[in-house]
């Protein structure tokens, strides 16, 4: 079980990294301010963050299963839950933030999923694709009784309102939990997965492969013949494109970066389930587990990475504008390759001479103050 389960962590490791990267890429990268969208939006865009949420359950399963009276039981994951939601809210708080913070909703979604612990992998995985058809329709359907709901970033001052907060969380928000739990489900059955098997891995890429083909596919198909709403005639740049405000029921055709529609939903998770297979595969090889030492390492310790870029890039913003005047930064590829290189290197240095990230460390200790614990790393 220990090599199994090791295997399992550097390829988690190594999708975390990935996951890292894609969502600074998205954050910093160059901005879709012209009529095609830029590499960034179409590899990363409403991609990454699905696969830290996906990854979410992943973590779970493993952690259970290293260390289950410990880092893995329902005591330690809800501290880790609050501790988790009270950083995204403080982030959320900076001002002039000009990234979503996903880590409320992460921690929620962590809780959310404690109970589905005890499910077969069989029962989860129906229930993600079930989750991932039916969540979205009532999703779109609440939006349209109670258009418009604007809804912000989560910040500490939501807690005088805790009903708004999590309404905004579950519902309103750029990443609802009642849709995105379907990737903590997905997360949860694929944990349980033997990544050390060579066909696992490869059924892993097969699906991810079907997924996302089908859903790009039926998605363009949907927009061609004139069945998903294109009011400014957007055409196969809807596949790429973020809504946010979908309020009508003809937006459930809808393919769109982060748009909680079913075939978004499938892609995301397709994308996801793909990066993990592939993951799996490539750890397995002695010169690219050396390669990508830098992705795995950052990997390990994502909590501590995205606090920093989260800080990095809102400074970035702050200071640096690239069009002052229309106060809109515009994003490049230099800052974010800088930020990846920067980040990788430190992560690299810090699990050799150190260990485990602060944050992350921070978060184990207090998540099992008070018990003696597993001393392994998770």
């Amino acid at each position: 079980m220990g090599r199994s389960t090791t295997a399992r962590v550097e390829a988690v490791d190594l999708a975390r990294g990935i996951a890292l990267v894609g969502m600074m890429l998205v954050h910093i990268g160059p901005y879709w301010i012209e009529r095609n969208p830029p590499i960034g939006s179409i590899v990363a865009g409403g991609r990454a963050a699905p696969l830290f949420a996906l990854l979410a359950g992943v973590a779970l399963t493993i952690v259970h299963d290293r260390d289950p009276r410990g880092a893995g039981s329902t005591r330690a994951t809800w501290i880790r839950a609050v501790l988790l939601i009270a950083l995204g809210l403080w982030l959320g708080s900076l001002e002039d933030l000009p990234v979503l913070i996903i880590l409320a909703s992460y921690g929620l979604m962590i809780v959310l999923a404690l109970p589905f612990r005890r499910l077969s992998t069989r029962v989860l995985l129906v229930l993600a694709a079930v989750w991932a058809l039916a969540a979205p329709v009532a999703l779109l359907g609440a939006r349209i009784a109670h258009s418009p709901v604007q809804a912000g970033q989560a910040e500490l001052s939501d807690l005088k309102a805790p009903h708004d907060l999590v309404s905004e969380l579950v519902v309103w928000g750029a990443y609802p939990a009642g849709v995105w739990f379907a990737y903590v489900l997905a997360g949860l059955a694929i944990g349980r997965l033997d990544l050390r098997r060579t066909v696992v891995a490869w059924r892993l890429v097969a699906v991810g492969v079907a997924l996302v083909s089908t859903t790009l596919g039926a998605g363009l198909f949907l927009i061609n013949n004139g069945m998903a709403a294109d009011s400014d005639g957007r055409g196969w740049r809807l596949l790429f494109a973020s809504d946010y405000g979908l309020a009508q029921w003809e937006d459930l055709l809808l393919v769109g970066e982060h748009t909680s529609m079913p075939l978004n939903v499938l892609s995301a998770t397709g994308s996801a389930v793909l990066v993990i297979g592939v993951c799996a595969l490539l750890v397995r090889l002695p010169w690219a587990r050396l390669i990508l030492v830098p992705l795995r390492a950052a990997g390990a310790m994502t909590l501590t990475l995205y606090v920093i870029h989260v800080l990095w890039t809102w400074r970035l913003r702050v200071d640096f504008l690239d069009d002052p005047a229309a106060g809109i930064p515009k994003g490049s590829y230099q800052d974010w390759l800088l930020q990846v290189v920067v980040l990788c290197v430190v992560a690299t240095l810090w699990q050799r001479f150190i260990g485990k990230g602060p944050l992350e460390w921070l978060m184990r200790r207090a998540s099992v103050w008070g018990r003696s614990a597993d001393p392994k790393r998770v």
